[in-house]
């Protein structure tokens, strides 16, 4: 089966085109083989879907992290509010 290839220009600095070259020849392809699969194998790194949702849980359990030191917090000032009472006591008696 034959397969119609279209063109596709491309605009870069010269510099930009010396460096792709350079690595197109390092790894023995043609700069369309390595444009090519650089293309291919590119993968955005910013997914807002999955970051919006990471944005969230983080809330969530930040959330979840502040109310349980917030109990932790309570229950400290129990204790010490106990200590000084037993405190208080044990110089009276």
């Amino acid at each position: 089966m034959a397969s119609t290839m279209v063109q596709v220009p491309i605009l870069m600095s010269p510099s930009q085109k010396r460096r792709l070259a350079q690595k197109a020849k390092a790894a023995n392809l043609t700069m369309a083989e390595l444009l090519r699969e650089g293309g291919e194998r590119y993968v955005p790194a910013d997914d807002p879907t999955l970051l919006d949702h990471m944005a969230k849980q983080v809330i969530r359990e930040t959330k979840k992290t502040i109310r349980a030191i917030d109990k932790t917090l309570a229950l400290v000032a129990e204790s010490e509010a106990r200590m000084q009472a037993l405190s208080k006591t044990r110089k009276k008696g």
